[in-house]
């Protein structure tokens, strides 16, 4: 294998932020043996780093969780090695690697000197997740998220408005949770498995999750009036709702969603809807290497 980077750089990462920080992103990137290739189609950056895998040792994914998300499915069964430098929105799974969010020099500066840790993934059929999978309230906030990019003015606030906007008018269902060794049931708002602990940018949904442990860190969240969920939106931010009744946070290598309708979801923050019936989550425990700071 070449010791050569292969940067993926998704130009529409951060709605627009990517190209406009990818020249400077380019000239501190001389310093390193590189190719890159630009991707602006949803899922081509998997199928880019699967081919990539068999002939580079490090695969380097520019643009927001999406994009890494592609990218790390691609890597899947390789000997690579994950690379990342945030240019997106959100950027929530860097900030579990010691990676500045904000700083995409910075990132630039751990491919070099970081050190590379094995990480887990989950996986749901055949697709893979780095930072979480969750359904219920936050698979509609991420729906909204997708809908919105079309209002420019929105683009900082894109994650708090659409929490705002469906903690207003999202309806809760009947869902039943099983792991290996316990069971939850009940309406529920949210449920989710969590690897990293933020999501939608700022929200420490799960403050002490960690992605090396092999376990999911599983959120359940019950059903709340909509001017409830909108009085602890705040607490939801600085990690501080784990108090209320209405929250369990357990732990589990795996866990099945049951439910008699179709659900809005997520994976690493990308939209999906997942069918009515059993929903098989599972961690796959280190699975994947990643170059991180620290």
């Amino acid at each position: 294998m070449t010791d050569e980077c292969f940067v993926i750089v998704n130009l529409l990462a951060g709605r627009g932020r990517c190209r406009r920080l990818w020249p400077s992103i380019e000239r501190a990137l001389s310093r390193l043996p590189f190719r890159h290739v630009f991707t602006q189609a949803t899922g081509a950056a998997t199928e880019i780093a699967r081919r990539a895998a068999k002939d580079f040792s490090t695969i380097v994914a520019v643009g927001g969780d999406g994009t890494i998300h592609e990218v790390a499915a691609g890597l899947m069964g390789s000997q690579a090695k994950l690379g990342i430098i945030p240019a997106g929105t959100g950027n929530d799974f860097v900030k579990m690697l010691d990676i500045p969010p904000k700083d995409p020099i910075r990132a630039i500066e751990i491919l070099t000197s970081g050190l590379p840790r094995r990480v887990d993934v989950g996986r749901v059929g055949e697709r893979y997740f780095v930072n979480g999978l969750g359904v219920g309230l936050d698979g509609a906030v991420a729906w909204r998220v997708f809908r919105s990019w079309r209002w420019p003015a929105l683009a900082r606030w894109i994650y708090l408005y659409a929490a705002i906007r469906e903690a207003l008018f999202f309806r809760s269902s009947d869902i039943e949770i099983v792991a290996p060794d316990w069971r939850a049931s009940g309406r529920l708002m949210m449920v989710g498995a969590s690897n990293g602990r933020y999501h939608g940018g700022d929200f420490l949904l799960v403050p002490h999750a960690q992605v090396d442990d092999g376990l999911f860190d599983v959120y359940m969240i019950a059903d709340m009036s909509p001017f409830r969920r909108l009085r602890e939106i705040p607490k939801t931010r600085r990690g501080e709702h784990i108090s209320l009744p209405e929250v369990q946070i357990r732990r589990a290598p795996w866990v099945e969603i049951l439910t008699e309708q179709p659900l809005l979801g997520h994976l690493d923050g990308e939209p999906t809807e997942f069918s009515a019936g059993r929903l098989r989550v599972e961690l796959l425990p280190k699975a994947l290497e990643v170059i991180g700071g620290g």
